[in-house]
């Protein structure tokens, strides 16, 4: 069962509306008990004051101000011996009886009473008492102070109500801004940066957001462009095997076993050209690419593995080919130098149709050129036939490699490719 939503906004204002009710309540209730609390013991000091400076005996009460002192407590006025038991009178302590209709009225009837007992002194009976007045004496409604103190605590909570809900709008607004651009932040294809939004953790959080995406934009983006190399890459080993099976299906039946070494070698080497393949192409996807193994090769070799491999792609053309190399070794990664070498002479025998395709090798420096005869025969793609992704790989090999690469076209058609190696 999942958990029940609940807005953000509505959290909040209901939390410290609750927390702020609670504490004015409570404020308001000890404000008014202190109040009360320092009224009775205005009351008790006086009457513990009064019972002292006077001098009574039992049947003689003696008046006061608006108190009553006696000896006995026949003494005390009726009405206050009607309200209270003298058998429960603990010594100084003020006991009252308070009648109104709510916390809003004024008492109708109050009467207070408390037994003083000093111990030089006979026991004495302070009592007083407040009636009702006679009509006309005061106005028939008057606010209490508990009323007051209840009145002011409703305005502070809705003034504090009225805060909150500034506040809360204050925060919600950029909130809202940003869950509307982090809702569209990933479409039209290209990242929205993150406007700013006043509030420092607002601003953190939506970069934390965008630069996730920007990761995960980057992450497809390298899968797809290994797809598209790795499509690219693998054509030359495929074809190297369906080639060496087409070439075992017509000769096995007559040929002797050694007749079939060379093309099943050249399944063998295919096979472990497209393992390469693979994990170079894999390390290029990565976001951290670390380092290449390396190992010691042969330059020249190397050259010639790889255009004896590719040259199914001059079948049915008419192409001058001249390869010039010399011995040269250099410490570099084997698939590395095989997927730069490939693609820069795939791109030379795809663009030929009837010309001359030329590979020197200089030291570590090799030169490509291939130029073209027949221009209006044959117009050259180099999107359809693949160069563009097998360039990407180059620029970035080369780049991460720090290998010098350059390519040039010149005003005879004649296409240049030069790059070291080392």
């Amino acid at each position: 069962m999942a958990a029940m939503e609940l807005s953000l906004r509505r959290y909040v204002l209901l939390s410290l509306l609750a927390v702020v009710g609670i504490m004015i309540v409570v404020f308001t209730v000890m404000s008014a008990k202190q109040f009360l609390d320092g009224m009775d013991g205005m009351l008790r000091g006086t009457m513990i004051s009064i019972a002292r400076d006077s001098s009574v005996n039992a049947g003689h009460p003696v008046k006061a101000l608006n108190f009553t002192i006696a000896a006995d407590w026949q003494d005390l006025p009726k009405q206050t011996r009607q309200r209270f038991n003298p058998s429960q009178l603990v010594p100084f302590r003020l006991y009252k009886d308070i009648k109104r209709h709510s916390i809003f009225h004024r008492p109708d009837e109050a009467h207070f009473v408390m037994l003083v007992d000093f111990e030089e002194q006979q026991p004495v009976y302070v009592s007083q008492s407040f009636t009702p007045r006679e009509p006309g004496d005061e106005p028939p409604f008057r606010m209490t102070r508990e009323a007051w103190l209840l009145i002011i605590g409703l305005m502070v909570l809705l003034a504090f109500t009225a805060l909150v809900l500034f506040m809360i709008r204050t925060i919600a607004n950029p909130v809202e801004r940003l869950q509307k651009w982090a809702d569209g932040v990933g479409k039209g294809g290209e990242l929205t940066p993150p406007p700013g939004f006043r509030y420092t953790e607002l601003n953190t959080l939506a970069s934390l957001f965008y630069q996730g995406m920007l990761s995960v934009k980057q992450s497809v983006r390298r899968e797809q462009e290994f797809v598209r190399h790795a499509s690219h890459e693998l054509r030359t080993p495929i074809a190297v095997i369906r080639s060496s099976m087409e070439l075992i299906a017509r000769v096995r039946k007559e040929a002797p076993a050694d007749k079939l070494s060379k093309p099943l070698k050249r399944i063998d080497n295919a096979s472990h050209t497209m393992v390469d393949l693979t994990e170079t192409l894999l390390w290029l996807t990565k976001a951290d690419k670390g380092s290449l193994t390396t190992s010691v090769i042969q330059l020249d070799e190397q050259i010639g593995k790889v255009t004896e491999e590719l040259t199914y792609l001059l079948e049915g053309k008419e192409i001058a080919l001249t390869v010039e190399t010399q011995p040269y070794k250099i410490t570099q990664n084997a698939t590395a130098l095989r997927i730069v070498l490939g693609n820069l002479i795939r791109n030379a025998f795809q663009h030929t149709q009837n010309g001359k395709v030329t590979i020197v090798q200089e030291a570590d420096k090799v030169t490509i050129t291939n130029v073209e005869h027949r221009h209006d025969d044959f117009v050259s793609n180099k999107e359809e036939l693949g160069f563009g992704l097998g360039l990407k790989m180059v620029n970035d090999l080369s780049a991460f490699l720090g290998w010098s690469y350059e390519y040039g076209k010149g005003d005879d058609g004649k296409y240049t490719v030069v790059i070291k190696v080392s």
